[in-house]
């Protein structure tokens, strides 16, 4: 038996060492070098999968130049519905056929009241004019973005922003506001986009939060007739999207997948809420769009924002697929680190007490 206590105790120190040396293994040189080869290999793979994603809208030119800043143009054509009197729900938008035809695809709008009202200072501009300088805003957007969370400018080039940007989603400027310094500002990302409401309660943005409540009060007193239509129009709003999204790219399209999402996701927020928050979206918000997964990017995580390169296409769920491999290996790596800090204490009991046996 003292045979066996010994060799398990040498085994451990044994183990005990070979970590120690890992760690001195990471002052050397070629680590970094094996780094920068990282780095050049994530940039060639975004610029190669970016551009396969965004490369339709400017084949069989220029019949599918109607993509750019579509998403801007239908927000705009929502909130000028309703200063006109109409439902802004029946407002569209449309882009060519792929290949080009003589018939063109309908694009409906499905924000919630606060994103139609959030449009509205802006109806005084041009059509044109603003989907210029709405296009320009989701560009400068996402730079703030990468500046913000110190990641190279290169990374436009990650698919989901990289789409994100060409059709000029509110997602884009959602997420720049909810990284902005003003309490003011980040009350306004919800308005862009509802569930940016997910990530400002882990994020404990709590001021924000507070003018977003205030504020969602007063839109309902004031324009309750907007709600009651939004109400009135909701469950084929909701059809529309789901099938015009096959579902999206989030794991709502099926409850198994769903409920293992969910239940990693819960796992995640027990070791990091904030990174839980952020992956909530992506991962199981109903009919979600391939650019929802940019809520990604404040993790900076290179081997997350690798996987979610596969975007696949919609009802696939291959973003949710990514995610739970993501939180598989957080939860691996912190098990193995929470057992790391206790072997080295161990070991060193277990080789000073030897000698008095």
């Amino acid at each position: 038996m003292g045979r066996l206590i010994a060799g398990a105790l040498s085994a451990v120190v044994g183990l005990r060492d070979r970590l120690v040396i890992a760690h001195e293994l990471d002052r050397v040189p070629w680590r970094r070098a094996l780094s920068l080869a990282g780095l050049v290999a994530l940039f060639f793979w975004f610029a190669y999968w970016g551009w396969r994603g965004i490369s339709d809208t400017f084949s069989d030119w220029p019949n599918h130049l109607d993509v750019l800043g579509i998403d801007g143009r239908l927000y705009y054509r929502a909130a000028q519905m309703w200063l006109s009197g109409g439902d802004p729900w029946t407002a569209y938008t449309t882009t060519n056929t792929w290949p080009a035809s003589g018939q063109y695809i309908h694009f409906l709008f499905t924000g919630p009241p606060p994103t139609v009202l959030a449009f509205v200072p802006f109806a005084w501009i041009p059509e044109t004019p603003f989907v210029i300088g709405w296009f320009g805003l989701t560009v400068a957007a996402a730079v703030y973005t990468l500046r913000r969370l110190h990641l190279p400018v290169w990374w436009l080039m990650f698919p989901p922003l990289a789409q994100g940007i060409i059709v000029a989603n509110p997602q884009i400027v959602c997420l720049a506001l909810l990284l902005c310094g003003s309490s003011w500002l980040r009350a306004l990302a919800a308005p862009m986009k509802a569930y940016a409401v997910i990530p400002m309660v882990t994020e404990r943005q709590w001021r924000a939060l507070t003018i977003l409540v205030i504020a969602g009060i007063v839109s309902l007193l004031l324009f309750w007739p907007l709600w009651r239509q939004y109400i009135a129009d909701y469950a084929k709003v909701q059809d529309w999207i789901i099938g015009a999204t096959y579902g999206g790219f989030s794991a709502a399209q099926d409850l198994r997948l769903f409920a293992l999402t969910a239940s990693a996701l819960a796992l995640l927020a027990l070791i990091d809420t904030k990174a839980a928050g952020w992956l909530a979206v992506p991962a199981l918000w109903p009919a979600a769009q391939y650019y929802y997964a940019t809520f990604a990017l404040p993790l900076r995580s290179p081997w997350l924002a690798a996987a979610l390169v596969f975007g696949g296409r919609p009802g696939e769920a291959t973003v949710p697929w990514a995610i739970n491999a993501y939180v598989a290996c957080r939860l691996m790596l912190w098990l193995f680190r929470r057992a790391r800090t206790s072997w080295p204490a161990f070991g060193a009991h277990g080789v000073e007490s030897a000698p008095g046996e």
